[in-house]
């Protein structure tokens, strides 16, 4: 096991359940710097730290026989392989956020983590700021029921509109927005418009972006 993961495997044994062998995670190495690594070692311990004060004060709910398990171990490598192609720091953290949120229970519908991780490695850094942003452009109360008019001249965080529609593409081929015709009110004429799927709502959830649901 290369030194970079064992410095992961304490942050990690914090969380009440995580009991991951060294053995496995010995034939795992990732083609990461050093300062990659730190930067996912310090964002981990932040978020776990964060997560076991919410769990401490009832507002969160481990999973502990998920912590415990193969599939959370899983999650692990899946974060470590995430990480290898993450473009910054931002994506980083976000890899942490969700691999700390595998050790919750969420209630039905049943959330599928493995799926949720292998999604959240295939964003780009663009597209993660679309995606987190797009939550202040939608419904607070229910952003799932809203939507996005495809020629909406909207944009976050100081993307252009080119940019800022190239991301939505992107996270279409992704399936977190489908594009549908939507009615907009009485005396609209029907037109296109950005959704989000149940798949990022999985990913919104697994990382607590949004409207809080546990």
């Amino acid at each position: 096991m290369t030194q970079s993961l064992a410095h992961l495997l304490p942050v990690l044994s914090t969380i009440p359940g995580v009991n991951i062998p060294v053995s496995v995670l010995q034939g795992i190495s990732i083609a990461a710097s050093g300062r990659k690594i730190e930067q996912l070692e310090q964002a981990l311990r932040h978020e776990v730290g964060l997560l076991t004060r919410q769990i401490e004060a009832g507002e969160l709910h481990l999973d502990s026989d998920y912590a415990g398990s193969d599939a959370f171990t899983a999650n692990v490598i899946q974060a470590l392989r995430a990480a290898e192609i993450a473009e910054g720091e931002t994506k980083l953290h976000f890899i942490a956020r969700a691999l700390a949120g595998c050790s919750l229970y969420f209630p039905p519908p049943s959330l599928d983590k493995v799926q949720t991780m292998r999604v959240i490695e295939g964003l780009s850094e663009r597209e993660l700021k679309v995606f987190t942003g797009l939550f202040g452009l939608l419904d607070p109360i229910d952003p799932y029921s809203d939507s996005l008019p495809t020629g909406s001249a909207a944009t976050v965080g100081g993307l252009t509109r080119q940019e800022f529609a190239a991301a939505l593409l992107g996270l279409g081929q992704l399936g977190l927005l489908t594009k549908e015709t939507v009615q907009a009110n009485d005396w609209s004429d029907p037109a296109p418009a950005w959704k989000l799927t149940a798949l990022a709502r999985q990913v919104a959830t697994l990382s607590r972006v949004g409207p809080k649901e546990l």
